[in-house]
């Protein structure tokens, strides 16, 4: 570890430092000409002190995993995990967060014990699923997989499918790794997903991070406060997780090698009206991105950047239109000078669409653009809709909408500190606001908000830090340093409760994934297979040999209406085959917490419609029971 240097320069705009952690001491220009800047090099931090974070690291990471694999997943009720984890828990968390900032509070900067630090809190924080369920977590993961091995086995895309074959790139990376291991098997890497996503961004979140802070503790800061607030549990494994990674990876490539103008500043009214606004709100700007990697360097990364984008347009239907509008701000603010690239963006993003994706674009074109530019509905409306369901669902909502206002509050209140101190800060602000240019879009299943929140995060997250660590190097100070740790404290303890809110309805047992095994021995390929609630973990295997039906879908429609017994009858009639209903425990969990159907109606309608002609149980565990339906039923 290198000794880390505190210097001070003049704190205005004329300032000639090109460095990217530019350092200010205020008022240092207050009595005329700049200031030469003044080099301390602190003495090495004593073994004790690096010995005794390590240490708490330890016992933090120990405690938080003993914790997690003590909980009684029958224990988890309507508020999640937080119901079932033991006080242990608790305490676990709070020694990884008073460790990061002690160590951030150390006077020699010390990345890799900081990187430590972090991890340790996204194992205890992230990693509750997999140490406590052993399975992957929400039914979508179950349907990736049998995506990815339709795809693998058939080397097929039936783009008229679903929109899953018209976007492929993640799953074809899914199928290659299977093909070169020789592991058929991925439920172990969708189980154990949501850690290695989160592990593996750590690297280039800290890059981009570093491009949009002042010095590197505020770089560490920020990340840190990235894992603390992301509750929004796309990490998954699953096509949003990946071209997330790609895009942090891509943004911090292109903010790395190509920082600064794309034009001269002083050849038209246009630039010259750009480059003074842009100084006036962060004269820290025109010193970033100055040094440029050698020619052959650059058109690599170029070509990477590329790579990632067009990856991203492949896999995902969302980011890539994210990507364009953050792009688009870094150009106009002097911080991108490859003009092409936003245009490229565009015009790649648009092109799939209408040629590649063509066939699930032309049968969705109301679900796609029929509300465009309704604003209102992408909102409001998109928010009310989640108000709902047992009062201890709504109360997890009110506490994600309640950290989603903190977030962005701190984020305004750094903003604002950081503009008074003439530090950088322009390129977060436009980085964490860009992506929110898409919602007049469509509502993306009404899912918009989360996804654009998680975008913006990595931005807002840096600006947020702003408020508590200092510009000058060195250690933050002991009052900063309790801000902090109050500030980390709660926001890891509400993500506790935002990020696993639903956890009683995301999660599996072995016994209903044996269920669904034996399900798809039974069932005759061409069967129509039904779930009662739209929460199964099925479509793993054998994705298209089905035809798949919901009897109630996930999402709370207000006036809900019991089951009845025609409405199996009437999918069981659409085919030649018999038709196979599955009800599970997670089916009910769903229905109670979401309130979609009356409490206790499942158990009706297992006990009425389980004896009605046509009728007849078949499979039967402690994760369910499936019923086979021969479609002349007439039972209510």
């Amino acid at each position: 570890m290198t000794s880390e240097p505190t210097s001070a320069v003049p704190t205005a705009p004329s300032s000639p430092a090109p460095q990217r952690h530019a350092e200010t001491k205020h008022g240092a220009a207050k009595h005329g000409g700049p200031v030469p800047p003044a080099v301390v090099y602190h003495g090495p931090t004593p073994p004790w002190q690096l010995v005794t974070l390590v240490a708490l690291a330890a016992v933090a990471l120990a405690l938080g995993v003993w914790s997690l694999l003590s909980v009684d997943p029958e224990r988890i009720g309507g508020t999640g995990l937080v119901e079932a984890v033991p006080p242990a828990y608790f305490v676990a968390i709070f020694l990884s967060l008073a460790g990061f900032v002690a160590t951030l509070n150390l006077r020699r900067h010390t990345p890799m014990l900081l990187a430590t630090q972090v991890m340790v809190l996204v194992v205890i924080l992230h990693a509750a699923d997999p140490i406590v369920h052993g399975l992957p977590r929400l039914q979508a993961s179950f349907r990736h997989l049998g995506v990815a091995d339709h795809i693998a086995r058939s080397g097929q895309l039936d783009t008229t499918q679903d929109a899953y074959f018209n976007w492929p790139g993640f799953f074809d990376l899914l199928g290659l790794l299977s093909g070169a291991t020789g592991v058929h098997d991925l439920m172990g890497l969708a189980t154990w997903a949501p850690l290695g996503v989160n592990l593996l961004l750590l690297a280039p979140l800290l890059a981009l991070a570093q491009r949009l802070t002042s010095q590197p503790r505020q770089a560490w800061a920020g990340v840190w406060l990235f894992y603390l607030a992301s509750w929004v549990g796309q990490d998954y494994l699953a096509p949003q997780a990946f071209s997330f990674l790609l895009l942090v990876t891509m943004l911090a490539c292109l903010l790395s090698a190509f920082s600064g103008w794309a034009w001269p500043t002083g050849s038209n009214r246009f630039t010259r009206f750009l480059a003074r606004g842009v100084t006036r709100l962060d004269p820290t700007v025109p010193h970033q991105g100055m040094s440029s990697p050698p020619p052959v360097d650059a058109a690599v990364l170029l070509v990477v950047s590329v790579g990632l984008l067009i990856a991203m347009i492949a896999s995902h239907q969302l980011t890539p239109f994210a990507a364009i509008p953050i792009l688009t701000v870094f150009l106009l603010s002097g911080r991108l000078r490859v003009p092409s690239l936003p245009i490229l963006a565009a015009a790649l993003a648009m092109g799939w669409l209408m040629f590649v994706a063509s066939d699930y674009v032309e049968g969705h074109l109301t679900q796609l653009f029929g509300t465009f530019g309704d604003v209102e509905a992408h909102t409001i409306d998109a928010v009310s809709q989640r108000v709902t369901g047992s009062d201890a669902h709504v109360l997890v909502v009110y506490t994600r909408l309640a950290e989603v206002a903190l977030v962005w509050l701190l984020a305004a209140l750094g903003a604002f500190l950081a503009h008074r101190r003439r530090t950088a800060w322009l390129t977060a602000a436009l980085g964490a606001l860009a992506p929110l240019t898409l919602i007049p879009g469509q509502a993306y299943g009404g899912e918009l908000l989360l996804r654009l929140y998680l975008i913006s995060l990595p931005f807002a997250a840096c600006l947020a830090v702003l408020t508590l660590v200092p510009d000058r190097r060195g250690a933050l100070g002991w009052r900063r340093a309790v801000g902090l740790l109050v500030m980390g404290s709660l926001l890891a303890y509400t993500t506790v409760v935002t990020r696993y809110g639903n956890d009683s309805m995301e999660r599996f047992t072995p016994d209903e994934v044996a269920l669904v095994d034996r399900l798809y021995e039974s069932a005759p390929p061409g069967s129509i297979l039904i779930e009662a609630v739209s929460n199964t973990p099925w479509k793993f295997q054998k994705y298209v040999e089905y035809r798949y039906r919901i009897l109630v879908p996930s999402q709370q429609e207000p006036g809900a209406r019991p089951l009845t017994c025609n409405a199996g009858n009437n999918f069981a009639a659409q085919g030649s085959d018999d038709a196979y209903l599955i009800i599970t425990t997670s089916q009910k969990r769903a229905a109670e917490l979401l309130e979609t159907i009356p409490p206790g109606d499942l158990d009706r309608f297992i006990a009425t419609c389980g004896s009605s002609p046509g009728w007849s149980k078949v499979l039967e565990n402690a994760g369910g029971v499936v019923f086979q339906i021969k479609g002349t039923g007439n039972g209510n």
